[in-house]
């Protein structure tokens, strides 16, 4: 059977492979993942008076939420920074930079609000590996598995 076939599942999961891997979505969901599992990767203390804030150029701005921290966190940059690369499996990151929590703002705009995990049910992550079965780099199926699995978990709390 011909695989030029217009409506071939195959031919969908060859394009997502390729458009993943050549987009560099791979290692932008693994930085990213740092804003999930930060909490976990931190301790209690740094978790409540700093948070990541983006990623750009692989490098993690942190807020930060005053100069005191700011100054004790400069000193624990480079055994942070060591601790948050252990974690993430497809990329690094080269740096991180530190910023106070704009007073202002924070005192306009309303409360971030939090988000909590809720896991997809067995029969759902189930259906959504069929569905990733087309593809045949594995590195890819898992990438979008994640996607796909914390888009669905991670909800607003209100």
């Amino acid at each position: 059977m011909s695989r030029k076939k217009k409506n071939d599942p195959q031919l969908f999961g060859d394009l997502a492979s390729r458009l993943a891997r050549d987009q560099g979505w791979q290692e932008q969901l693994d930085l990213h993942s740092l804003f999930l599992t930060w909490d976990k990767l931190v301790d209690d203390e740094t978790a409540a008076h700093a948070w990541p804030l983006k990623i750009e150029r692989r490098v993690l701005w942190l807020e930060v939420e005053n100069s005191a921290w700011l100054q004790q966190l400069q000193y624990q940059t480079p055994i942070l920074l060591e601790i948050l690369n252990k974690s993430l499996k497809r990329s690094k990151l080269d740096g991180m930079r530190l910023v106070l929590v704009d007073q202002n703002r924070k005192k306009v705009e309303p409360e971030r609000p939090k988000v909590c995990f809720v896991q997809p049910s067995a029969e759902e992550q189930e259906a959504f590996r069929c569905h990733l079965e087309t593809i045949k780099d594995e590195q890819i199926r898992e990438a979008l598995m994640r996607f796909w699995y914390l888009s669905h978990a991670c909800q607003r709390v209100e």
